[in-house]
């Protein structure tokens, strides 16, 4: 149903440059995040599948509006009746539910650095707990925004040319602490546990690693986490200063829910000329820093080549089958550390003398015989010298399975205790059980 001509001011009817960019990048943003989410999605990470959401959700209300709207000059087009009704109540929580992810996020990577309750790693009651702290903030206060957005709502809805669906608000003391004062109070919480974190990675600098490995996590991820938490946070503040300020009542208005909610004059919608909204590049940036911090890493790459595999180009490129050690990839994502401790085969060479045992650590080759007077003759015929440093390749032992591995015999020359040194040759075999592959 298209809105009468005398409701338009009518500025231009062609499609602007900056709307062409938008229906360009947004998608291209849209879809750059979806790793991300998936990734944080499969590590239960609440707060940050949230910042990722609403950061694509933003993306895709804007190529839909810029597609929807493509003019200035909307006439007989598409009043937004229904589809505005839900756009409204999504970008009036926008800026609390961005603010409370960052704040979790935050706040988990303050809990990391706590050494007086983190020495052992969060407990399941822990984690249930602050699954549940985090769910409050993430979900409960954005439906809390979009409640208090209602109670000041001025009319239905706004439709501006190229940036679409617009929410409009009462601006009175009333409409002002409704509206900015959740986001607000979420944005100093966050602004603290950002100096929290900063204060404790300085005091604890010397022991950051042995923290973190307590925590189940790794410094890549941590810093990364806290990077894009940082950013944003450091992003959206200088924003919403500027927006109160802006926006600050300069006259009082008193308030009134029944006049206001009037269904002569509430049940209308209100159609201005506009281009794109300073906030729809804003959402571009965040995009683009969520991607920059987490699709571009290790864990984003080898959940990359996971996918390659299962759409079946692994027959086409056997390195997409290979970790980063040459080894075959099965099942899914592991980390570097397992993949050692996995395949590591180490052996323990005991030299007595002086009453002394010093332990090395050496790796064994199933190409030693077992002699003690000649360890390092090769069971096989002379090879060239390429062959030689091959038989001590890990990736080459790992391309071998059944092999079984033993210690070869070791000789120590032993010392008496009066000193007399009557060179006694003592063998001894150091058996262990056989390693297969």
């Amino acid at each position: 149903m298209a809105t009468q001509d005398e409701n338009y001011l009518i500025i231009e009817d062609h499609i602007i440059p900056q709307g062409v960019i938008l229906a360009v990048l947004a998608p291209f943003v849209f879809i750059l995040n979806f790793p991300p989410l998936i990734w944080h999605l499969r590590n239960r990470n609440t707060a940050a599948v949230s910042m990722v959401f609403w950061v694509m959700l933003m993306n895709f209300l804007s190529v839909l509006n810029v597609i929807i709207w493509p003019y200035i000059d909307m006439r007989d087009m598409y009043d937004g009746q229904g589809l505005c009704d839900v756009e409204i109540k999504l970008l009036g929580a926008r800026t609390a539910g961005l603010n409370a992810a960052v704040l979790c996020l935050l706040r988990a990577l303050a809990a990391v650095l706590n050494v007086d309750k983190n020495l052992l790693g969060p407990s399941k009651a822990q984690k249930r707990w602050n699954t549940a702290v985090e769910m409050v903030w993430c979900v409960g206060l954005p439906l809390l925004t979009m409640i208090l957005q209602y109670i000041v709502q001025l009319n239905r809805f706004a439709l501006l040319g190229v940036s679409g669906c617009q929410p409009m608000s009462l601006m009175s003391w009333t409409g002002f602490v409704l509206i900015f004062l959740p986001p607000m109070i979420a944005n100093a919480i966050a602004l603290y546990y950002a100096i929290l974190v900063i204060y404790r990675l300085n005091k604890y600098r010397s022991s950051f690693n042995s923290i973190l490995a307590s925590s189940n996590t790794t410094r890549s991820r941590f810093f990364c986490l806290f990077a894009t938490a940082s950013t944003l946070i450091l992003g959206i503040t200088p924003v919403q200063i500027y927006i109160i300020v802006t926006q600050y009542p300069r006259q009082s208005y008193p308030f009134n829910f029944r006049k206001l909610h009037d269904p002569a004059t509430w049940n209308t919608s209100v159609v201005l000329p506009s281009t794109v909204l300073y906030d729809r590049w804003i959402n571009l940036a965040c995009g683009f820093l969520i991607f920059f911090f987490f699709g571009m890493g290790r864990d984003a790459k080898g959940m990359y080549k996971e996918w390659l595999v299962k759409m079946g180009l692994g027959r086409l490129f056997p390195v997409l089958s290979l970790d980063s050690h040459g080894s075959s990839q099965r099942g899914g994502l592991s980390t570097d550390n397992s993949k050692r401790l996995l395949w590591r085969k180490s052996s323990w060479i005991a030299t007595t003398e002086s009453s002394r045992v010093t332990c090395s650590r050496a790796s064994t080759s199933p190409g030693i015989i077992k002699h003690s007077d000649n360890l390092n003759t090769p069971a096989s015929p002379a090879r060239p010298l390429t062959a030689f440093f091959r038989r001590f390749d890990p990736r080459r032992r790992l391309e071998q399975p059944g092999t079984k591995y033993e210690l070869p015999v070791f000789s120590h020359r032993r010392q008496t205790s009066d000193g007399d040194d009557r060179g006694v040759l003592v063998s001894k075999e150091i058996k262990r059980e056989s390693f297969v592959a």
